[in-house]
């Protein structure tokens, strides 16, 4: 499904002293950098993500709300920061370096290349938390081809202080999404809430109900969900049993960690009227996928995220339904927040369908399926402006 883009300028500079820095990284020997990329070639770039993964769930884009890069205040002379941060580099003055480099990417915090020095000036100061922080936005931000991701990538990998952490790229469509995580009007410490609605065995009309929803379909339903008595007259979907949807909140409740950290926060609903994300359940998904998650679509209004779960692969499962599905229901809820997929089949966001397998060995493990890779890049994420902010009702 082609998704709605917004459409941003990419500012690209090529700078004589950013290759005396790049010069003088070699001068190191920082993480075996055999050929490191040109430090300005690479400011804000990213490129379009093709197509959707398929696996364990696919995840659509749309991007209601906020069109934006926060983040890039005009007011601070970024240039000027930046000449600063490199005369206290070439100096070897990593401590200098590194809070310099800090002020420019709290201006101009989409800009990959500063992250990334950022986090070598880190590294070489000691400071191995901001490394670490610096690092993952790198990944999260580029695609995986990028120059700058492979090496913030391989640096997370190779030394030991960052445990073989693995962040995965979360560009879709070119485009970093996710929800707008500001405080409530008044409060200092309380951010809006993300409500969620789960249905209890309700599926969509028939032509909504499983496959693919395109964006017509998506704008249709938004209509629909407005109208008195719509949700009264849905269908119960086939296959579905009792205790299904408090495995649902279940596996949704595996991010709640996420609160306390001041990422998001998010709280279930009874009126689906109120919510900004709806699950209900379908048959069959189709294609490989066992559940989709559809991002609100921009310029849409009331536009929701709507969530579906097939019911058919968990009668397959048996007995071993409960785990089955909550680690599809943590998954999705992690495509909820912005998360695509990753490669490592250990990780709740794997994509491949692997994890079956895996799990199955630890059926009626308690334990969140959340790694630290989920953890770590949804926490560079929203420490990212994002392009599309989804506002909460």
């Amino acid at each position: 499904m082609a998704a709605v883009h917004i459409k941003l300028n990419q500012h690209r500079r090529r700078s004589a002293i950013w290759t005396m820095a790049l010069l003088g990284i070699l001068s190191i020997g920082f993480a075996d950098l055999t050929s490191p990329p040109d430090i300005a070639s690479s400011a804000a770039a990213k490129s379009p993500t093709k197509g959707q993964a398929k696996g364990k769930s696919a995840a659509k884009a749309g991007g209601k709300g906020k069109a934006c890069r926060r983040g890039a205040d005009t007011s601070v002379d970024v240039e000027a920061l930046q000449r600063q941060a490199l005369a206290a580099y070439m100096k070897r003055d990593f401590a200098a370096a590194k809070q310099l480099f800090q002020k420019c990417v709290t201006a101009r915090g989409r800009d990959v290349s500063l992250q990334y020095y950022l986090g070598v000036s880190s590294l070489y100061a000691g400071d191995f938390d901001l490394t670490e922080r610096a690092l993952c936005r790198v990944v999260v931000m580029t695609p995986p081809q990028n120059q700058f991701s492979q090496l913030a990538a391989k640096t997370l990998k190779d030394w030991k202080q960052f445990c073989k952490i693995q962040p995965y790229s979360l560009i879709h469509d070119g485009r970093l999404l996710r929800w707008c995580n500001e405080k409530e009007p008044g409060e200092k410490t309380k951010m809006k809430t993300i409500k969620i609605w789960v249905a209890d065995g309700l599926q969509l009309p028939a032509g909504y109900v499983g496959g693919e929803l395109t964006t017509d379909k998506c704008k249709s339903l938004y209509g629909m969900f407005r109208r008195p008595g719509f949700f009264e007259g849905l269908g119960r979907v086939e296959h579905y049993i009792s205790g299904y949807r408090d495995v649902v909140i279940k596996g949704i409740n595996d991010w709640k960690w996420v609160a306390p950290l001041g990422i998001v926060d998010f709280e279930f609903v009874d009126d689906p009227r109120r919510a900004d994300v709806l699950y209900f359940w379908c048959p069959r998904s189709g294609g490989d996928s066992v559940g989709c998650t559809y991002y609100p679509w921009t310029g849409s209004a009331d536009a929701v995220c709507i969530v579906h779960i097939e019911t058919e692969y968990l009668r397959r499962w048996g007995s071993r339904w409960s785990k089955e599905l909550r680690d599809t229901s943590c998954h999705e809820f992690g495509h909820v927040l912005g998360l695509g997929h990753s490669d490592n089949e250990m990780d709740v966001m794997c994509g491949h369908g692997v994890r079956i397998s895996y799990r199955a060995k630890v059926e009626y493990s308690d334990a969140s399926p959340v790694t630290r890779n989920d953890f770590v890049s949804l926490r560079a994420l929203y420490e990212l402006p994002g392009d599309a902010e989804f506002e909460v009702k």
